[in-house]
C-alpha cells in the first residue's frame, strides 16, 4: 500500500514540477536542480560527478531552450533502460541508437533552419546531460544516507524571491526520494514503470497546459521515441518469455 502511495505521489509531483517549469518558461536557476542531486548523491567519485555535471549542464540550458523541448528529452530515460537491459543485444542497441540519432538530428536540423525554436547545440548538450544523469542513477550507491544540508540551499532561493524555483526544487527532491524508495522494494511490480510514467505524465501535463504551445513536430518526435522504447521492450520481453517456455 505504501509503495502505491509513493507511486501516485511521484506522478503528481512530476505534474507539479513540469507545470511550474512551463509557467516560468524554463527560467529556473541551476541551484534548484542541483539541490535534489546533492541530496541524493553527495558522495565523491565518478557517479556523483557525472550526476552533478549532467544536472548542471541541463540546468544551464533550460533558459535558452523551449521548455517543451527540454521536457521531451526525458523520454530518453526509458529508452536508455531498454537499450542497456539484460534482454537487449548489439543489434537491438544499434537499431535503437540509429532511431534516436535520426530523430534528434531531425530536431536539431529544424532548429538550424529556423523552423523550430531553440539552438541545436543546446539540444545536443541536453541529450548528453540526460545520458549522464541516467548513467549516474544506474550506478548509484545503495546507501540510505542523504545529505540533508542540501535542502538548506532552498533558503537562498527564498531570499531571492524565486517561488517557482523553490517549488521545482522541492518537487524534484520528492520525485527522486520516491523513486529511490521504490527502487529498493524488490517485490514491487511497478518499480521500473515509474521511469516510464514520470517522463510521460510530465510531457502530457505540458501538452494540455494552456500556457505552453507544443509544436506538432516535437509531439511527433516524443511519440516516436516513446513508441520505440515501448515496442522494443515488448518485443524483447516476448522473445524472452518464448525462450523460457521452450526450455
Amino acid at each position: 500500500m505504501l509503495s502505491t502511495v509513493h507511486f501516485v505521489i511521484t506522478t503528481l509531483l512530476a505534474i507539479v514540477c513540469v507545470k511550474t517549469m512551463g509557467v516560468s518558461q524554463g527560467d529556473i536557476p541551476v541551484l534548484a536542480l542541483a539541490i535534489p542531486a546533492l541530496w541524493l548523491l553527495p558522495r565523491k567519485g565518478w557517479v556523483g560527478l557525472a550526476l552533478l555535471v549532467g544536472v548542471v549542464a541541463y540546468g544551464i540550458t533550460l533558459p535558452h531552450q523551449p521548455i517543451e523541448l527540454s521536457v521531451t528529452q526525458w523520454v530518453l530515460f526509458p529508452l536508455l533502460m531498454v537499450m542497456f537491459s539484460k534482454r537487449s543485444s548489439k543489434i537491438t542497441l544499434g537499431v535503437m541508437v540509429s532511431i534516436v540519432f535520426m530523430l534528434e538530428v531531425g530536431i536539431m536540423a529544424s532548429q538550424f533552419v529556423g523552423s523550430l525554436e531553440g539552438n541545436p547545440l543546446i539540444t545536443a548538450v541536453q541529450v548528453v546531460a540526460i545520458i549522464l544523469i541516467w548513467w549516474a542513477s544506474k550506478h548509484k550507491s545503495t546507501s540510505n544516507q542523504k545529505s540533508w544540508w542540501a535542502l538548506g540551499l532552498i533558503v537562498p532561493l527564498w531570499i531571492a524571491g524565486l517561488p517557482h524555483a523553490i517549488l521545482v526544487a522541492l518537487s524534484l527532491t520528492g520525485i527522486v526520494s520516491s523513486i529511490d524508495f521504490l527502487s529498493r522494494i524488490k517485490n514491487f511490480r511497478w518499480g521500473k514503470l515509474i521511469y516510464w510514467t514520470v517522463p510521460s505524465v510530465g510531457f502530457a501535463a505540458l501538452v494540455v497546459s494552456p500556457k505552453v504551445d507544443v509544436p506538432h513536430s516535437v509531439l511527433i518526435v516524443w511519440m516516436c521515441l516513446l513508441g520505440t522504447a515501448w515496442a522494443t521492450d515488448y518485443i524483447l520481453r516476448s522473445m524472452d518469455a518464448e525462450k523460457q517456455a521452450s526450455t
